[in-house]
């Protein structure tokens, strides 16, 4: 008896928002992999960002802070 070939799809398209995930991820793993940390990133970038007006300084963690109100 042959063996029967299944029909192979063609590749997903992504759309805009999935490809800049998608590069954002690999970015973020080929830092890892370089041995940079996110928080040296984090200031790097914070760094380069040109800015007219104080800032607030940089958290700990990315999720650090009071962005989000507290159930009550």
């Amino acid at each position: 008896m042959p063996k029967v070939k299944k029909p192979t799809q063609p590749p997903k398209k992504l759309t805009p928002t999935e490809q800049i995930i998608q590069d954002c991820v690999k970015k973020a793993q080929a830092r890892k992999r370089s041995g940079q940390t996110d928080r040296e990133w984090r200031e790097q970038y914070a760094a380069s960002l040109k800015v007219d007006v104080e800032t607030a300084p940089l958290s700990q963690t990315p999720f650090d802070g009071t962005a989000s109100k507290p159930k009550t």
